[in-house]
């Protein structure tokens, strides 16, 4: 089980404690291996009160801490705040610093090799193979079929039952099952050029908190507002593309802002549209509002879309 928490540096330091034991007690009812990994704001560089009695609540669970090196560095002071606990007795770990250039925070990894976790097996799909040269061949299959069970049959049962057979046979022998590994990109407007441009700005980061130079600063924080540029118009271009190649444009689009929010529900509830407390009977008045909707949305989704 994996526990993220953030403590605010000017929250009560008590409250938390005991919030937190709360929290750790009723979990520990379901399991008993925790990863508890966050920003704590407990410099572990300093041997204060707080740090004790932070370390002697996680150690009655047997939560140790594993960072031992500063994970907020400036050009004037390094902090150890950051921290990931885990039961250092049961798991063989490794634990490294990597540093992403988004914050002064440079984020931790920790390696577990000694866990064993069920591989999730492959996702498959199946679809019928349906293309120019099936299509040619159902065609000559059907050609050559002389359908007598169909038409020297009187009873309009065995008639109807037996031109469902025959058809159905024709059609699963040309029209094959082809099974297709499910691939789920979710950011395929991410390109190797912007993948290579963020490693630089990761580069640049380091060098700009490693110096006092102010222009090294200011080129750095222009390249990261080109970059963000870039990713912004990335994204444009492909939910554009996807839209402008679309038959049913509506449906693409609502099913790109479910993609970008992360909600796949489906609601099967209908809405009912009144005016002043009374629903319209008038089927026109629904295609007048439908079309002034797709007006005044087609433009501002753009806009949507550029900033998620």
């Amino acid at each position: 089980m994996i526990i993220c928490i953030y403590r605010s540096p000017t929250g009560d330091f008590t409250h938390f404690l005991t919030q937190l034991e709360i929290i750790l007690n009723e979990l520990h009812n379901i399991s008993n291996e925790f990863i508890l990994c966050g920003d704590f704001n407990i410099d572990y560089t300093i041997d204060s009160c707080r740090k004790h009695l932070w370390d002697s609540l996680l150690a009655s669970f047997n939560l140790f801490s594993t960072v031992k090196f500063p994970t907020r560095i400036s050009r004037h002071s390094s902090t150890q705040i950051d921290n990931i606990y885990v039961n250092v007795y049961k798991f063989d770990l490794s634990v490294y610093h990597f540093i992403i250039g988004l914050s002064d925070h440079d984020a931790q990894i920790i390696t577990l090799t000694d866990i064993s976790i069920p591989i999730p097996e492959q996702s498959f799909s199946l679809i019928r193979k349906i293309d120019n040269n099936t299509i040619r061949h159902f065609v000559h299959l059907l050609s050559y079929e002389n359908w007598k069970n169909v038409f020297l049959q009187e009873n309009v049962n065995i008639i109807y039952n037996n031109f469902i057979n025959t058809y159905l046979r024709i059609l699963h022998a040309s029209f094959l099952f082809v099974r297709l590994r499910n691939l789920q990109n979710s950011k395929p407007w991410l390109t190797k050029g912007i993948k290579v441009s963020c490693l630089n700005k990761r580069r640049l980061y380091l060098n700009y908190r490693n110096s006092n130079n102010p222009n090294l600063k200011k080129h750095c924080k222009k390249y990261c507002q080109i970059l963000s540029k870039v990713i912004m118009a990335a994204k444009r271009l492909h939910y554009s593309k996807l839209i402008s190649q679309s038959a049913n444009k509506q449906k693409t689009t609502w099913n790109i802002i479910k993609t970008i929010t992360n909600n796949k529900k489906t609601s099967n509830i209908t809405t009912t549209i009144n005016s002043n407390d009374e629903s319209p009977t008038n089927p026109s008045c629904y295609g007048f509002i439908i079309e002034y909707f797709n007006l005044s949305v087609q433009f501002p989704l753009e806009r949507v879309l550029l900033h998620v």
